[in-house]
């Protein structure tokens, strides 16, 4: 009995990290692209539609209300608010 309980945890954690993996490493990547693209110097409606280019390539849901772009003091801030919704059959997450 055991073992079927455990191998049954294994199976739930793969079948965890597998759904999720692809959506952790796409957000990193893009957050990644957000963090080079406002140390170029570029205005801010270059900088939107890069940044929607790249999330359409990384899958992200990312729309132009989600992106707000900040610059003053020489400085650029850059707020990107989305969210990725995980289908895990049952539900989504």
């Amino acid at each position: 009995m055991k073992r079927v309980l455990r191998a049954f945890v294994v199976a739930i954690t793969f079948f965890l990290l597998a759904r999720y993996f692809p959506v952790v490493y796409y957000t990193m990547e893009f957050n990644d692209f957000v963090k080079q693209e406002t140390q170029r110097s570029r205005l801010g409606t270059q900088l939107q539609r890069a940044l929607l280019a790249q999330a359409q390539l990384d899958f992200l849901p990312v729309k132009a209300d989600d992106i707000r772009i900040n610059e003053g003091d020489g400085l650029i801030r850059v707020n990107v608010d989305y969210k990725v919704p995980v289908n895990l059959f049952v539900f989504t997450h």
